[in-house]
């Protein structure tokens, strides 16, 4: 089983989907087993998201808001102590 360190060193790969099958299975029964390594790729699925949404001018197209507001949906809901 990975451990935590190697699970960070690979968290790009994952999220980008180039893990060869076995690897993403590896990953995913760690993450499985580690919170902490689970918060951790739900942080970073949640930044590639935020970063991807490219600012048009000074102003967001209607579907960049909608995104963004699913976002941050998303971000409340799980974890609704924050606020």
């Amino acid at each position: 089983m990975l451990n935590c360190k190697e699970v960070a060193a690979r968290a790009s790969a994952l999220i980008d989907g180039e893990l060869s099958t076995w690897e993403a299975f590896r990953m995913q029964l760690h993450l499985a087993m580690c919170k902490g390594c689970s918060r951790f790729i739900k942080q970073m699925r949640t930044t590639r998201d935020l970063t991807e949404i490219q600012p048009a001018a000074a102003t967001h197209s209607e579907a960049d808001s909608d995104r963004i507001s699913a976002i941050l949906s998303r971000l409340h809901e799980e974890n609704p102590k924050s606020g």
